[in-house]
């Protein structure tokens, strides 16, 4: 039998509320009792909070390419140490780098990992990160160490065929396929694992995977999801596996696999519209849940990159601070929800996180019930965040 349900939630406050300091930060969101709506969301939505551990992180080397590693850790083994920082232009042409440095143009971004801390005691479940076009391995830091938080290890791989050096002419000289990264990732993630010694050697489940993807990532995850049986749950972010045309290329669709899955996409995406999503969405196959946020562009509930730089706006900002040219196809991709009428990305961060976690959670059977996954959790982000969530069992 098909069970459906379908919540709108309250009205966005007006534009111009984004003028105003008003809108909820991740810390007012992880229950720091200075807003009422903080309670629902305790309540209703517990996963937007950190977990019970901190996010320890560290690099590791494929042949030809970096993967950032994110991990639980005790709470404890983090005191007196600083948080770890990445610095957007590190992913650049060395030509446009050495523009920033004569520019003096170096914005950090501050994640919510610490590097090198001891992994906590005990193995947790593997999930891979996928970035979109454009994008980068540290692009979604926000959502990375928050799961990390309630007991994921979270390998993230740089894409280089389509990541923001190549959009920028740094293409690698000899491109791999989107499985093919996925599969040395996890290879070597499995190796680390094994190893004799190591930080994180022991502390990894690998017989099951989840995978999640943000714009080009949430099409790569889907395919990941359906072309290797050790996945068990994708999340895809502001994306799908729809088909269609890119000039004289034809991309074909994916079939979607029948497997636990949560789309999240946001009603002011100028590069990926909502509407595609949720046809692509609505020929899912059940098990599949969707949670469509009100005031997110492409950018803003899916990524650090609207919140990098004086004033926000990533590496577009960035750029044209230092007065440099910004390629139309980057400018489109990097600053997507950025500026209003979207919402601040910070703001809208809680609904990802959430949910992502609450879905991982539930498919790894850590949470033998669903908890989270229901209207109620999308309604208690009301009134900063409207939300509509949508399910469809069987």
């Amino acid at each position: 039998m098909r069970r459906s349900y379908l919540l709108r939630a309250a009205v966005l406050a007006t534009v111009a509320s984004f003028a105003t300091p008003a809108l909820l930060s991740p810390s007012a969101y992880a229950g720091s009792g200075t807003m009422v709506s903080v309670t629902k969301v305790a309540q209703n939505a517990p996963f937007a909070k950190p977990g019970p551990y901190v996010a320890g992180v560290t690099t590791i080397k494929l042949d030809d390419r970096s993967v950032e590693v994110w991990y639980p850790a005790n709470k404890s083994s983090a005191k007196g140490k600083k948080k770890d920082s990445y610095y957007l232009r590190d992913w650049l042409p060395q030509g446009i780098k050495d523009l920033l440095d004569a520019k003096g143009v170096n914005p950090p971004f501050k994640t919510d990992a610490y590097r090198a801390l001891p992994v906590a005691k005990g193995a947790f479940p593997l999930l891979v990160f996928s970035h979109g076009a454009g994008g980068y391995r540290d692009q979604s830091t926000f959502l990375t160490t928050h799961l990390a938080t309630w007991g994921f290890v979270v390998a993230s791989p740089d894409f280089l065929e389509r990541g923001i050096a190549s959009q920028l002419g740094g293409a690698p000289t000899t491109p791999k396929a989107n499985l093919d990264v996925y599969d040395e990732t996890v290879a070597k993630i499995r190796e680390v694992n094994a190893a004799p010694k190591g930080l994180l050697r022991g502390h990894i489940k690998t017989k099951k995977i989840g995978v999640l993807g943000h714009s080009a990532g949430a099409r790569g995850s889907i395919e990941i999801a359906a072309s290797r049986d050790d996945v068990i749950a994708y999340a895809p972010l502001a994306g799908a596996g729809s088909g269609g045309t890119r000039g004289t290329v034809t991309i074909p669709a994916i079939l979607p696999p029948s497997k636990p899955n949560i789309f999240i996409a946001g009603n002011q995406d100028g590069v990926i519209p909502i509407a595609g999503i949720q046809t692509y969405f609505d020929d899912v196959v059940a098990p599949k849940r969707g949670v469509w946020v009100e005031g997110s562009g492409h950018l803003t509930a899916f990524s650090d990159i609207c919140e990098i730089g004086k004033g926000g706006g990533g590496i577009v900002a960035i750029a044209r601070q230092a007065g440099l040219p910004v390629p139309e196809n980057l400018a489109r991709l990097g600053e997507d929800g950025c500026k209003p009428p979207a919402l601040k990305a910070s703001t809208t961060w809680p609904v990802t996180r959430h949910f992502t976690t609450a879905l991982f959670l539930y498919a790894f059977k850590i949470n033998k019930k669903p908890i989270g996954l229901n209207v109620k959790a999308a309604e208690a982000f009301a009134p900063k965040v409207t939300a509509t969530y949508t399910q469809t069992l069987r």
